[in-house]
């Protein structure tokens, strides 16, 4: 990967993360791929790190994968080499689905194929007001992939779902918002202000929580109440040994508010 074409800068506990291939839309390559989820995992093991902010350069944000890449990309004329690019993504948005602390993701442009699906992956998501979302891979003939049959029917609902991807047409940002796939829409040159806004909130909560809270929703869907009951026992003996329990208990009974310190 060229080291350009991924952006990483931490300001406090806030990790920004940013596609830098303007000028291809930030279509991804094989090594933005691989980087993107080196990125995830070293965010998840830096415990400076207690939130990160998903954004790109340009008028788009991803428009899915770069065909154009080396040798015409021979992997799209053969199953197998189909099959092993599909499993890059998926260790890509299962690093990031799976990071125990918030992502925000600050969509400043087209969201397209998987790229739509990378955004969609991200906790909290502020569209730009000129952001579309595209389930594109239907006018290829290609099936969905990059984690969407996960992320948008848990969004959408299973019918809207089915629409989106069996027509593959352009959402726009309302739209996106309307249809619950955004957290809610800014203007393009507030965009990063009110990303970094949010991602600072929650940066200053209680990390470990947080981080507990987002993989109990991730499995919710496929589990019974039963089970749910039990992973939130387990889990809430976690936390009660975290020195942000203490931290909450002791601000509510000074009548003060708690400095959770993430650990």
């Amino acid at each position: 990967m060229d080291e350009k074409e991924l952006l990483i800068e931490q300001e406090g506990n806030v990790r920004v993360v940013t596609l830098n291939r303007p000028e291809a839309m930030n279509a991804l390559s094989f090594g933005m791929v691989k980087g993107l989820a080196a990125a995830f995992r070293d965010a998840a093991e830096d415990d400076s790190v207690r939130a990160m902010i998903l954004t790109a350069k340009g008028r788009g944000f991803c428009t899915g994968a770069d065909l154009t890449g080396p040798d015409g990309r021979r992997d799209i004329s053969t199953p197998v080499g189909m099959k092993l690019t599909t499993g890059l993504y998926g260790e890509m948005v299962n690093a990031l689905a799976n990071l125990e602390k918030p992502v925000v993701g600050a969509i400043n442009g087209t969201a397209a194929g998987a790229g739509c699906n990378l955004a969609l992956a991200c906790d909290l998501i502020i569209a730009s007001s000129s952001a579309k979302f595209i389930q594109i891979f239907v006018r290829r003939g290609l099936v969905a992939d990059a984690g969407g049959t996960y992320f948008l029917p848990r969004l959408v609902g299973l019918a809207r779902a089915k629409e989106l991807m069996f027509l593959g047409e352009e959402i726009s940002a309302g739209r996106a918002l309307e249809l619950g796939m955004v957290m809610s829409i800014a203007e393009p040159d507030s965009l990063m202000e009110e990303a970094r806004g949010l991602a600072c909130r929650l940066a200053e909560g209680p990390t470990r929580a947080i981080g507990m809270i987002k993989k109990m929703l991730n499995h919710s869907f496929n589990s019974d109440l039963r089970a749910c009951l039990e992973l939130e026992a387990a889990f809430q003996g976690v936390a009660v040994s975290t020195a942000d329990v203490v931290e909450g208990i002791t601000s509510f009974l000074q009548k003060r508010p708690a400095e959770f310190k993430g650990c």
